[in-house]
C-alpha cells in the first residue's frame, strides 16, 4: 500500500522533486503524491498539472501549510521550499507524527538543525536530508577508487568554484539575503562541503578570509539547463526590479584541515565577472585525481607515477574488481558496475531524487535506514558556516564547535530575527 506524501514548495526545486516522484513511479509505488503547497498558487498549479499529465493522477493544492496538514492523511512530506522556512515546516510536521525528507541545506541555522534533529528523535520520525552529489554513479565511483589506496594516502585537496558575478542566483530574491542562507557559499556550498567529507572524512578545523563585493545583483538570464525548473516559479521581488540588496558575504578563501591530516584549499566565490572557473582535485603520495560532483556522467580523472597518461576507463574499473553500486542506484541505471554514463542532466537528476524518495520509503518502512539523515545534514552545513564564522572573527575554527553551537556568533543574528 502506498504512503500518502505532499510536496511543500512548488518553484524549481519543487518541480525537480515532483519529476523525481514521476521517475519514481516507473520503479516503485511507495507513495502516492496526494497534495502539493505553495503561497502562490500558480505555482502548485503548475506542479500539479505535470505530475496529472504524467500519472493521470492530480495532486490536490494548497497555499496553507497548516490547511493542507488538517485536510490531509499524510505519512511523510518533502519539503522543498527556501531555506528559511526548512526548519519550521519540518518541526511542525514531525510533531504530527509525519516523516521529512528536506532539501539541502538542512536548515537555515545549525541551531535549527539541531532542533530538527530533537524533534524527530522525541517523536521517533525519519528525518532525511536530499543530498544529491555522493548519490552519484560517478561519485560512487570516485569514493571507491580513493578507498582502493590508488594515488596512496591522500596529502591535500584543492577545491576551487568561481564564477557568478552581479546577476542574482536563478533569480531568486533569497539567495542574497543573510537570513534566508542566501549566500551561495551556503546553497552550493553544502553540496560541495558533503563531498569532501564523503571523500575524505571529518574536518577538524577551518581558518577563512570571507568578503561580500557586490552589494547590488540584478535579474539575469537563468542558465538554460536550469531554466526549465525555475521559470514557472514566483517570487517576491521588490517593486524596484532594477537590482536586489545584497547582505551575505559572496567570497571565501578557507584551510580546512582533516582529521586524518589532509589539508584542503577551499576557494569559493559568485562574485567573478566574466571569469569561470571550477577545480576539484585531491593529491595523493602516489598519484592525483580530478572528479566531478555529478550529473555529468563523467568519470575522475586519476595520474599515478610512472604514467604519462591519465589511467583508463578499464584501468580504473580494473582497480576496484569488487565494487558495485548499491541495489538501488542500480535499479535506476540499469547496472550495478559503470565506468561512465550518458544522459542528459535533468534525467540524471530525477533519477537520483527518485532514489532519494524510495530512500525514505525504505527507511520509513524499516527496511534499511536512509544515507544522509540529521548528523550528515549538519557537518554539510557547518562548513560553510566555520567559513563565515572564521571569516568574522580572522580565527581558526574546530568543526565540532560549529556544530555543537558553543561557536555561532555569525548565526546569532539570524536566530534572533527568526525567533530560533
Amino acid at each position: 500500500m502506498s504512503m500518502n506524501l505532499a510536496i511543500v514548495g512548488c518553484g524549481g526545486m519543487g518541480l525537480r522533486h515532483a519529476l523525481g516522484y514521476i521517475e519514481l513511479l516507473d520503479k516503485s509505488e511507495s507513495f502516492k503524491l496526494v497534495s502539493v503547497c505553495d503561497p502562490y498558487y500558480d505555482s502548485a498549479k503548475h506542479v500539479a498539472d505535470i505530475v496529472y499529465k504524467s500519472t493521470s493522477d492530480r495532486p490536490r493544492i494548497y497555499t496553507d501549510f497548516s490547511e493542507m496538514h488538517d485536510q490531509e492523511n499524510l505519512d511523510a512530506i518533502d519539503i522543498t521550499t527556501n531555506t528559511l522556512s526548512h526548519h519550521s515546516i519540518a518541526i511542525s510536521a514531525m510533531k504530527r507524527g509525519i516523516h521529512v525528507m528536506t532539501e539541502k541545506p538542512m536548515a537555515v541555522t545549525l541551531k535549527a538543525c539541531r532542533k530538527m534533529k530533537e524533534v524527530s528523535e522525541k517523536n521517533n520520525v525519519v528525518l532525511s536530508i536530499a543530498e544529491q552529489y555522493r548519490r552519484d554513479p560517478m561519485c560512487r565511483f570516485t569514493k571507491a577508487l580513493l578507498d582502493s589506496g590508488i594515488i596512496g594516502d591522500p596529502s591535500f585537496a584543492v577545491k576551487l568554484s568561481v564564477g557568478g558575478g552581479i546577476e542574482l542566483p536563478h533569480n531568486t530574491v533569497w539567495r542574497s539575503k543573510k537570513n534566508s542562507a542566501g549566500s551561495m557559499i551556503i546553497d552550493q556550498g553544502v553540496h560541495e562541503s558533503d563531498m569532501i567529507q564523503y571523500l575524505l572524512g571529518d574536518i577538524q578545523t577551518i581558518y577563512s578570509e570571507t568578503k561580500m563585493v557586490h552589494t547590488n545583483l540584478y535579474l539575469g538570464k537563468i542558465n538554460p539547463i536550469l531554466a526549465k525548473f525555475y521559470e514557472h516559479r514566483s517570487d517576491e521581488y521588490p517593486e524596484d526590479k532594477n537590482f536586489i540588496q545584497a547582505d551575505q558575504e559572496d567570497t571565501a578563501f578557507a584551510v580546512l584541515k582533516m582529521k586524518s591530516g589532509v589539508i584542503v584549499n577551499f576557494v569559493t566565490s559568485y562574485a567573478s565577472i566574466g571569469i569561470s572557473n571550477g577545480v576539484n582535485t585531491i593529491q595523493g603520495t602516489k598519484g592525483s585525481m580530478a572528479f566531478v560532483y555529478g550529473r555529468t556522467g563523467n568519470p575522475p580523472k586519476i595520474y599515478i607515477i610512472g604514467k604519462d597518461e591519465p589511467l583508463s576507463e578499464e584501468e580504473m574499473l580494473s582497480a576496484v574488481p569488487d565494487w558495485k553500486l548499491d541495489e538501488l542506484t542500480a535499479k535506476f541505471w540499469g547496472s550495478n558496475r559503470m565506468g561512465h554514463y550518458n544522459m542528459p542532466f535533468e534525467v540524471a537528476d530525477k533519477k537520483l531524487i527518485a532514489i532519494e524518495l524510495e530512500e525514505l520509503a525504505r527507511s520509513i518502512t524499516g527496511i534499511e535506514k536512509h544515507e544522509v539523515g540529521p548528523d550528515i545534514g549538519m557537518k554539510a552545513l557547518a562548513l560553510p558556516y566555520a567559513i563565515f564564522e572564521s571569516g568574522l572573527t580572522s580565527n581558526a575554527i574546530e568543526m565540532s564547535e560549529v556544530i555543537n553551537g558553543n561557536i555561532s556568533k555569525y548565526q546569532d543574528e539570524i536566530d534572533s530575527n527568526l525567533g530560533i
